[in-house]
C-alpha cells in the first residue's frame, strides 16, 4: 500500500516549527483530508492573525519526496489562490553571456498563483507518483513565465 505522510500547519501554529503531524495516510485519504480543509475559512483566520500560513504538507513514504501547498493570503485576486513548493528536483537549460551559452541548472518544481483546482490535481500527480509530468508542468510555466517577461 502506498502510504503518505501528512502534516498541516494552520494559522494559529504561531512558531514556524510548530505543526500538527496527522499520520500516514493511502491517497484517497489525503485526498479527503486536503478537500476537508475549509480553504475559505483558514483565508479568513490567516488575515485574523495576520498572514499567518496554512500549510497542507505530503511526503511520500516510498521516496522520501515532499510537497507542500500553501494558501496565499495575500493573493492579489479575490479568488483563493495558492502556491506549490517540493523537493523534487528538476534539471532546466538556463541562458548565460547574453544568451549564448546555455548551462544546465537545477531547480525545485514550484509553482505560484494557482486555483484550488489546480493545486488538488498538482497533489493527484504527486500521489500518484507522476514525478515526470510535474517536471514538465514545471518547465512549461517557465517558459511561459520567460516568454511573457
Amino acid at each position: 500500500m502506498n502510504e503518505f505522510e501528512l502534516k498541516i500547519r494552520y494559522p494559529h501554529h504561531v512558531n514556524r516549527n510548530e505543526i500538527d503531524h496527522l499520520g500516514a495516510f493511502d491517497l484517497a485519504t489525503i485526498l479527503t483530508k486536503f478537500d476537508e480543509m475549509a480553504w475559505r475559512q483558514q483565508l479568513v483566520r490567516q488575515l485574523q492573525l495576520n498572514g499567518s500560513d496554512t500549510s497542507f504538507i505530503v511526503t511520500d513514504g516510498y521516496s522520501g519526496q515532499t510537497l507542500s501547498i500553501t494558501l496565499d493570503a495575500f493573493a492579489k485576486s479575490q479568488q483563493l489562490e495558492f502556491k506549490l513548493e517540493s523537493d523534487i528536483p528538476v534539471i532546466i537549460p538556463k541562458k548565460d553571456v547574453f544568451g549564448l551559452v546555455t548551462r544546465k541548472t537545477k531547480d525545485m518544481v514550484s509553482f505560484r498563483q494557482l486555483s484550488l483546482a489546480r493545486a488538488k490535481d498538482y497533489l493527484i500527480a504527486f500521489l500518484n507518483r507522476e514525478i515526470a509530468t510535474l517536471e514538465e508542468m514545471y518547465k512549461e510555466n517557465l517558459a511561459k513565465s520567460i516568454k511573457n517577461s
